[in-house]
């Protein structure tokens, strides 16, 4: 079957563990994206994939899945780290993409 992509595909800016980059796309009917992507997928800047990947480690480093983040400051940085790289992912994708912000659901911090 041909890869036909969809008019406008959605990039999905989301951190999860064991991860390279925090980007995910859900393949459809007519385009297998193989969910987890990277970079070259999008031919993202090679300067957009280095920030990408340090602030998927900075989650990784700082939050625990079981206890949440290790400081408030960590993840306000982390935060609005973020939105900044979402906004230079819209810049790069706007042709094609439009991205979906789905990391504010990491907002639980220790107690």
């Amino acid at each position: 079957m041909e890869q036909i992509p969809p008019p406008r595909r959605q990039i999905r800016l989301f951190p999860d563990y064991s991860r390279d980059y925090p980007l995910w796309e859900n393949s459809t009917p007519t385009w297998d994206a193989g969910y987890a992507t990277t970079p070259e997928t999008y031919g993202l800047s090679h300067e957009l994939g280095q920030d990408l990947a340090g602030w998927q480690a900075f989650f990784e480093e700082h939050a625990d899945p079981f206890d949440g983040w290790d400081s408030d400051a960590n993840l306000q940085q982390w935060l609005r780290d973020g939105e900044w790289l979402a906004r230079r992912l819209e810049e790069e994708v706007q042709d094609f993409a439009d991205v979906k912000r789905e990391f504010g659901v990491w907002h639980d911090t220790r107690s």
